[in-house]
């Protein structure tokens, strides 16, 4: 899937932030659907303050959640990179209709 053929409301084009979350989603996530759901529900929890973080190492990148803001690191780099700081209410756009792309797929 490349950048352009995933979107959400919100999606800007040609916005690197916006090109690792949907890097992340194919990757780390995939068509999954239980994956896409326990995503979607722990941003949801930390943004809302029921936990105070949560993290998830993948294929390709170590996600951190926290209440205002989303890190994403590659973690298959030859040197380490620093995480790309997002917006929380960004991801859970792009989480939720990732999650919803996936129910349509099954």
């Amino acid at each position: 899937m490349s950048a352009d053929s995933f979107a959400w409301p919100g999606r800007l084009r040609d916005n690197s932030a916006h090109d690792l979350i949907i890097a992340y989603l194919t990757i780390d996530i995939q068509k999954n659907a239980q994956w896409a759901e326990e995503l979607l529900q722990k941003t949801r929890e930390v943004k809302s303050g029921r936990i105070s973080s949560w993290e998830r190492i993948g294929n390709a990148y170590w996600l951190r959640l926290f209440p205002d803001q989303v890190e994403i690191e590659e973690d298959y780099a030859e040197k380490p990179g620093e995480a790309v700081k997002i917006s929380i209410n960004d991801f859970e756009a792009a989480a939720a209709a990732w999650q919803e792309f996936v129910r349509q797929q099954a």
